[in-house]
């Protein structure tokens, strides 16, 4: 997907949560998703850098550029008012691209856990934009997509219609999360 794909959010995307108790992304399930990203991203045309959105996809993020030996680069975005479970986004995206050089060329890799709504991704893209060569192509990566979501990344694993707690989080209540599938393949639009 090139930055020219990514377009605005409808004011009415909206996260869908079917309330049956969030999915828990365990370590190995990530391990396992990692591995098949990986695999999906090195059999493109290679990779030039990762940007990752903090806070939420950083570990992805690092985890990916350490995969394909490229440089990383942190785009700080704040989406969410707060950090509760089933939360709905505000569609409100503030971000700062200080951790970002003055040009990236090539074809970058735009990371973040989960693709909910598709404005985090759609406006630190569009932020990203003026630091993109001329040559540079942008592509989207995530975990999850909700299914509620206005975009779709270039890659993802699961697409799900509920809250998602990632192993880097503060794990839900003893009881309360079901493990997301055992991951097969890599979804592409």
């Amino acid at each position: 997907m090139t930055t020219s794909h990514l377009t605005g959010v409808p004011a009415r995307a909206r996260r869908v949560f079917d309330h049956a108790g969030p999915w828990q992304l365990t370590s190995a399930l990530y391990t396992t998703a990692l591995g098949l990203l990986t695999d999906a991203v090195r059999a493109g045309t290679p990779i030039t850098a990762v940007v990752g959105i903090a806070e939420g996809g950083m570990t992805l993020a690092r985890d990916l550029a350490a995969a394909l030996a490229v440089p990383l680069h942190r785009v700080a975005a704040r989406h969410n008012p707060t950090a509760a479970i089933y939360t709905q986004a505000t569609g409100e995206v503030a971000c700062d691209l200080s951790g970002v050089p003055g040009r990236l060329a090539g074809r970058v890799l735009l990371v973040d856990d989960i693709c909910g709504t598709g404005a985090t991704v759609t406006i630190v893209a569009d932020a990203l934009a003026p630091r993109l060569a001329a040559d540079a192509r942008l592509s989207v990566l995530t975990l999850c997509r909700n299914t509620g979501s206005a975009v779709l990344p270039d890659w993802w694993i699961w697409d799900v219609s509920d809250w998602v707690c990632f192993p880097w989080e503060q794990p839900p209540l003893r009881g309360q999360a079901r493990p997301l599938p055992v991951p097969r393949e890599v979804r592409t639009p």
